[in-house]
């Protein structure tokens, strides 16, 4: 069984090979509560702040045990064996789901994404491969995203600063790796996603120094210091405010000459890989013309003498 609270909150059972379907929106929060504090009792008051706020119905405990016998029973037809000591019980004032660290995503995410950041110096390709597996266990924000209560709005922020460091060190390892030409596209648009995060913007400037754009690095440089115009990142557009014509037009084409230029690095990385493969050949081809010439000399030189 697996516990996921990297995207909304989840049971995957890995024998049937499924996620297992809760029946409710509370129950995905009640879920996510009892898995940030993994291991520890939940207060039964902090769990009724996590599901109705402020707006609690008047016999909120009996609402929120309905909803821990629905969850507990569910698991318990995942895992028939543990009928007689369920993973959800009641302890003390509150409730403890009984979960293995292992067998948690957000543990899963930090292991690999620790191990793949050991590789930085030594194997970049490593720690590429590494960090690309600890972020492929992502499958949205954090615990749903939203609005949290009072148990689980700390830990969604912690793992969302932690998703955006490994996206960070994942494309460290890449140019480290050789990859700048194929990874411009994707960087440009973290730093549009996230213009205060520093190390985005630099990894971008590396990497087209790197891909022989340099006027395009000292643009975003100079604009980082103040000497040039920033990029600038359009605010959305909600349906009360209506869409400006020019503004949605600008927009679009701002957004296809991102994709374009993706598309650009993407085929001249493909043919820099075909000119070094057809240099190889053509240097094995070569190889094999000189030994066979020389044998054949050394054969003419026996067959004269």
């Amino acid at each position: 069984m697996e516990f996921r609270i990297l995207g909304p909150p989840e049971i995957y059972d890995e024998v049937r090979q499924r996620r297992v379907r809760l029946t409710s929106p509370k129950q995905r929060l009640l879920l996510g509560a009892l898995l940030v504090r993994q291991g520890t009792p939940v207060a039964t008051r902090d769990l009724i702040g996590e599901l109705w706020g402020h707006h609690a119905p008047d016999k909120a405990a009996n609402a929120l045990q309905a909803h821990v016998s629905r969850l507990r029973q569910q698991l318990i037809d995942m895992e028939p064996p543990r009928a007689s000591t369920p993973r959800l019980v009641a302890r003390g004032s509150g409730y403890l789901l009984l979960a293995r660290p292992e067998e948690l995503d957000s543990v899963q995410f930090r292991s690999r994404a620790e191990r793949g950041r050991r590789y930085l110096d030594s194997d970049p390709g490593t720690a590429c491969r590494l960090l690309r597996e600890a972020l492929s266990l992502w499958r949205g924000p954090a615990l749903a995203g939203g609005a949290h209560g009072p148990v689980c709005a700390g830990l969604a922020v912690r793992l969302e600063e932690e998703r955006q460091q490994a996206l960070e060190d994942f494309y460290d390892a890449a140019l480290r790796d050789g990859r700048h030409r194929r990874m411009i596209g994707e960087l440009q648009e973290l730093v549009a996603a996230h213009p205060a995060r520093e190390r985005f913007r630099d990894l971008l400037v590396l990497a087209l120094q790197r891909s022989g754009r340099r006027n395009e690095a000292r643009a975003l440089t100079e604009a980082r210091r103040g000497r040039g115009p920033a990029p600038v990142r359009p605010a959305p557009v909600t349906a009360e405010q209506g869409v400006d014509p020019k503004g949605a037009g600008a927009a679009a084409q701002s957004h296809e000459l991102l994709r374009l230029r993706r598309q650009v690095d993407r085929l001249t990385s493909e043919q820099d890989s075909l000119r070094s493969e057809l240099a190889r050949l053509v240097s094995l081809v070569e190889r094999r013309s000189v030994g066979r010439g020389a044998a054949a000399d050394v054969s003419g030189a026996a067959h004269a003498g």
